[in-house]
């Protein structure tokens, strides 16, 4: 039986699926020390400054009513000044031992940038309904089984409470990522209307797959080998 659209786009997400990558294994059985996972954190924030970014540069584009009103609702929820995403972020890195200032002022890998450059391209060169399904599946509907995987790590191995202010960042994105994941992909699925838009759509989740897996590569490399780039050594 032909599989559907749907079916598609989890596939083709599946099939590189970050939370597969060793850097969360490690993280999952407790073998990365505080301060590697604060340095994902930075670099994770490097991104996500560029993917909020990509949303509103969206936001203001797309004409459909529906598909803007649900950019602006997840930039709201991101960016509440009361309560950012990243503020929280910066809560766990404060936790492992390092400051909130080393967040922002961490280098940005060349993994992290490749990524970030691609989104632009992505949201610049794409048709909206394509580079949606390439932001939306392929990059952020990844977060919840990340977060899935690491929280329960975060409490046996590393010390913290279950709802403690260090650990919201993951704990919340657990439920907020099943709304938001579920919101996207309807969105996709109900605007890729066409074989066109739906291969192109596929294309993109395939892409955000792989770019994002080599981000994991640039963060696993640093953190853990403290390897910044690949310049051959003799």
């Amino acid at each position: 039986m032909k599989m559907t659209f749907h079916d598609q786009l989890v596939t083709t997400r599946d099939r590189k699926h970050s939370k597969d990558h060793l850097f969360f294994q490690l993280w999952a059985q407790g073998k990365l020390t505080k301060k590697q996972t604060a340095i994902y954190c930075a670099q994770h924030y490097h991104y996500v400054t560029e993917y909020l970014n990509w949303m509103a540069y969206e936001a203001s584009q797309i004409p459909i009513r529906d598909v803007k009103a649900y950019l602006f609702e997840n930039l709201g929820d991101e960016e509440n000044p009361e309560d950012r995403h990243l503020d929280m972020l910066r809560d766990y890195v404060q936790a492992t031992g390092s400051s909130r200032e080393s967040v922002q002022d961490s280098v940005v890998l060349a993994a992290t940038e490749g990524l970030q450059n691609w989104g632009w391209r992505l949201v610049y060169q794409t048709p909206w309904q394509a580079a949606l399904a390439g932001m939306f599946i392929g990059l952020e509907s990844q977060f919840l089984d990340i977060c899935k995987k690491i929280v329960p790590a975060l409490h046996e191995h590393y010390g913290f409470a279950a709802g403690g202010r260090q650990v919201r960042f993951f704990e919340e994105h657990v439920g907020a990522d099943e709304i938001h994941g579920a919101r996207g992909f309807e969105i996709v699925e109900k605007y890729c209307n066409t074989p066109e838009l739906q291969a192109s759509a596929l294309k993109a989740v395939e892409a955000a797959t792989i770019r994002r897996w080599r981000y994991m590569n640039g963060i696993y490399w640093f953190a853990v080998h403290g390897k910044e780039d690949d310049t051959p050594i003799l």
